[in-house]
């Protein structure tokens, strides 16, 4: 007699398929399994517990049936009985033959199929219906992560064959509309106004002024909530409010899902000051390493920031005598009485260390040597932080290194030896740029450009410019080997060919033609200083114009229109910048001297100076203070510099508010001659645009400029410098830099070409 007793389906429920109950255990002769199509039978009769020969009754049922669908190939098994047989009866999954994702543009596809695979349903897996909805859920929430509160997944299952064994995944993204933060709410504060502390956020509403694709203030992140709420404790911890907390923080949704409201409580506790400031512990440091180090002033207000670099100091400070990794741990006594917080610095210098080996990793192009020899930590030498530092700055300077992280890790059963591994991730060195732009002076700029900064992996440096304007027009390459030596001493060739048209620029009516090439020579001084040393050969012809300045033609007709050249120019460089785009600490010195040595056609010097220096007066605002003094002189009979030698001043590089080349003395047309001396200055406080803070690579600035350019050096007066004073917009756009100013001229004189307004854009695609 046949009679069905358990069977297990796709919803994961064992079912009892008649009330009939078995009267007795009965030994299997046989077992047989129905429906397969793909699955080989001895495949489920591995899985199943029960065996031919042995006794089966009905509680074992269960336990057979679960083990069989728990291999993931079935959506429904069913046990039976037919005398001795014991029956298995399987509908198999079908196997997913083609996967389509539509409606996605937030989320990549190759995102999608990722997490598919993930759970187990690519291409050439068996259905699995419950990993599916799962995945649905979980593409949900990832939408939800970035904003996309009203994202709906939806998957169709579709048969590919008649017999339903292989079928597509038809997944339908609704991704709505981005969430946008429309409130944020701060309660419970007393000492600071809500709108200060909004500051503090990267969440918020969006300024009106601002363009939605520029900003993503308005964006709501759960992340991005929990790094605002971190920030917030850091200003109160900052500014001695060591009890403060943050209550709760509630999120709440429009009925439409495109409005997100934020409401924080807080609760600010009171302020502490700073009782006394002991050390304690084995650390050998004297008293005004100490002072140095310590940020911590009895009276003053507690403030976390000022623990955190006092203790980082005191770490820098051990680190420099190889303890690689000493502890500073503060040990607080709150007077809650008094408002006071006592700090002991507890200093644990651990054993100072050796450097065993150093492990680069990440060179995928570059040769380990080209890295190497830019550690100024070296192996089997006592650890020091600031040459691992100093190294660090190092290897993020060359211009195929993207970021570098330094990690000391302790050698295993040595306590007093450590590896230093230097993960680097490398950036492209094959550089094909083509760039166009505008300027005031020059007009349509063109731009090409092959630069190989590693070339073959040995970190030398290949370069083919060329640009193209109403002015200007260049060809220069270039071949330059940083270490020549292996102290540093970099040597390099260049060939370069110009030129350019003096009256698209409005200075006078000619034109040059110049070629040459020169070798050059840096020798590094110490880490911060530099030697420059170039010679080459030159060949200049002028062109005149059809009413070329007096000067110009008496020059011409005195030393003819073509003239060879032997220029040498000597350079020492002092540079202690943080960085070279914005930076916000340090300066940079460069003293040069060019002259025409003997041979030459025309025989002149030209000796300049420019320095700019560079201050944090808070976390995002910078003073910065700019000068240029240059001046020339010949030699021999020739009065002054050639024409085409001459400085000029005036415009977006120079003094703002007046025309690009304008300032100085006239020529006999009435335009800019230019001269042998010339003096510049720029103070200059650079800060972020009030109204857009938040975006990237752009800077606004309030600056006073100064300066003009003089027959001679005998020929300054101070009362003939120029100034003007306004505001300045940088911003490093994707299509390339922007610069605008607006200036108003100072002490303008009769004759002086103003021009408010300025820019220079350009951009490299």
């Amino acid at each position: 007699m046949k009679k069905q007793i358990f069977s297990y389906g796709a919803v994961g429920c064992i079912l009892m398929a008649s009330q009939t109950v078995m009267a007795a255990s009965f030994v299997v002769r046989d077992i047989q399994v129905r429906g397969l199509q793909r699955v080989s039978q001895d495949t489920v009769i591995n899985y199943l517990p029960a065996r031919v020969g042995q006794p089966f009754d009905d509680s074992q049922a269960p336990e057979a049936i679960r083990s069989v669908f728990q291999s993931g190939l079935f959506e429904d098994v069913q046990l039976a009985r037919n005398g001795d047989v014991l029956l298995v009866s399987v509908v198999e999954r079908p196997a997913i033959g083609d996967i389509n994702v539509k409606g996605n543009s937030k989320v990549k596809t190759e995102q999608i199929m990722q997490a598919l695979k993930v759970s187990g349903l690519s291409k050439g897996d068996m259905l699995d219906r419950a990993a599916l909805t799962r995945f649905e859920r979980e593409l949900e929430q990832q939408y939800l992560s970035i904003g996309y509160y009203g994202a709906k997944v939806s998957t169709q299952v579709q048969p590919l064959d008649r017999g339903n064994s292989r079928v597509r995944l038809n997944i339908s993204i609704q991704e709505g509309n981005e969430a946008r933060i429309r409130q944020v709410r701060i309660v419970g504060n007393r000492a600071f106004s809500e709108a200060e502390l909004l500051k503090q956020f990267e969440s918020g509403t969006r300024n009106s002024l601002i363009p939605s694709f520029l900003s993503s203030r308005d964006q709501y992140g759960k992340q991005k909530l929990v790094g605002d709420l971190d920030a917030l404790t850091s200003f109160y911890r900052d500014r001695g409010y060591l009890n403060f907390e943050v209550v709760s923080s509630d999120v709440s949704l429009s009925d439409d899902k495109q409005s997100v409201f934020i409401s924080i409580s807080i609760n600010e506790g009171d302020q502490y000051r700073i009782g006394s400031v002991d050390v304690a512990g084995r650390h050998g440091l004297n008293q005004q390493q100490l002072n140095e180090s310590i940020k911590l002033q009895s009276g003053a207000v507690f403030s976390q920031k000022a623990l955190e670099e006092t203790r980082k100091n005191l770490a820098e400070r051990l680190g420099e005598q190889g303890f690689a990794f000493a502890r500073i741990q503060p040990v607080p006594q709150i007077d809650n009485v008094n408002k006071r917080v006592g700090i002991t610095l507890q200093i644990d210098p651990g054993k100072r260390a050796y450097v065993r080996r150093i492990n680069i990793r990440g060179n995928n192009r570059t040769r380990d040597e080209v890295y190497r020899r830019e550690m100024r930590q070296l192996e089997s030498s006592w650890f020091s932080r600031e040459r691992v530092e100093r190294s660090k700055v190092r290897l993020q300077r060359l211009p195929y290194v993207e970021s570098v992280r330094i990690n000391a890790e302790p050698v295993a059963g040595t306590p007093d030896q450590v590896d230093l591994n230097v993960v680097i991730a490398e950036r492209s060195s094959n550089q094909f740029r083509i760039g166009a732009g505008y300027s005031q002076s020059q007009g349509l700029l063109l731009n090409l450009s092959l630069h190989q900064d590693n070339f073959m992996g040995t970190g030398k440096q290949m370069e083919i410019d060329l640009d193209n304007s109403s002015a200007n027009k260049n060809f220069r390459i270039s071949y330059t080997n940083p270490y020549y030596t292996p102290n540093g001493i970099s040597r390099g060739f260049s060939l370069y060919y110009n030129k350019y048209d003096a009256a698209q620029e409005d200075i006078s009516e000619y034109a040059s033609d110049k070629a040459g090439g020169n070798v050059n020579y840096t020798v590094p001084l110490s880490e911060t200083n530099s030697l420059y040393f170039s010679a080459g050969v030159e060949q200049r012809k002028v062109i005149l114009g059809d009413s070329p300045a007096d000067h110009i033609q008496e020059f011409v007709n005195t030393y003819g229109e073509k003239y060879t050249q032997f220029p040498v120019t000597a350079g020492f460089v002092y540079d202690t910048r943080d960085r070279t785009i914005f930076p916000t600490e340090g300066q940079r010195h460069r003293v040069s001297l060019q002259a025409a040595v003997p041979g030459s056609d025309l025989e002149f010097q030209k000796l300049s100076y420019e320095g700019a220096f560079y201050q944090a007066i808070t976390d995002d605002v910078t003073f910065a203070l700019k000068g240029r003094v240059a001046s020339g002189w010949a030699s021999g009979e020739m009065d002054g510099l050639p024409f085409f030698e001459k400085y000029y001043a005036g415009g977006i590089r120079s003094v703002r508010g007046f025309e690009s080349s304008s300032l100085g003395p006239l020529d006999s047309n009435g335009s800019a001659k230019g001269g042998d001396f010339l003096m510049t200055a720029t103070a200059e406080v650079q800060f972020p645009v009030p109204f857009a803070r938040e975006i990237k690579g752009l800077k606004m600035s309030a600056f006073v400029d100064g300066g003009n350019v003089f027959e001679d050096y005998d020929s300054f007066k101070a009362d003939e410098l120029r100034y003007s004073a306004g505001i300045g917009v940088v911003w490093l756009s994707p299509i390339g830099p922007l610069e605008v100013s607006y200036a108003k001229p100072l002490n303008a004189k009769d004759g002086d070409k103003e021009q408010v307004v300025q820019f220079s854009i350009g951009a490299s695609f």
